[in-house]
């Protein structure tokens, strides 16, 4: 009797054991086809097209809800390719921040 009770649970525990095996293998699978480099790629891909088209969206509504803003902006950026007096200020405006740049230790106490 004590050897057909044995015999049972070796049984039993080999049917856990086959179980246990056979979830290990396929959450192994599983886990191997989510990090393949294919995989992997795709997700990085859709990710980077997701973020690209939230900043249209938000730089879209920006625009719309600051016309007046944007239009000034526009006209700036096309006076500094177009209006050599603009281009000429620019510089001069750039230079001078990089003297107050180049300098901002000797204001400090």
């Amino acid at each position: 009797m004590s050897r057909e009770k044995d015999e049972e649970r070796l049984k039993r525990a080999r049917g856990r054991a086959d179980l246990a095996r056979m979830r290990f293998a396929t959450a192994f699978d599983s886990t191997r086809r989510r990090f393949s480099p294919e995989r992997l790629k795709g997700d990085a891909s859709l990710l980077v097209s997701d973020k690209v088209t939230e900043a249209k969206r938000g730089l879209w509504q920006s625009l719309r809800a600051h016309p007046i803003m944007t239009s000034s902006a526009v006209l700036g950026a096309a006076a500094l390719v177009f209006w050599k007096p603009a281009r000429i200020a620019a510089g001069y405006g750039l230079r001078i921040a990089e003297l107050v740049w180049l300098n901002r230790n000797l204001r400090r106490p």
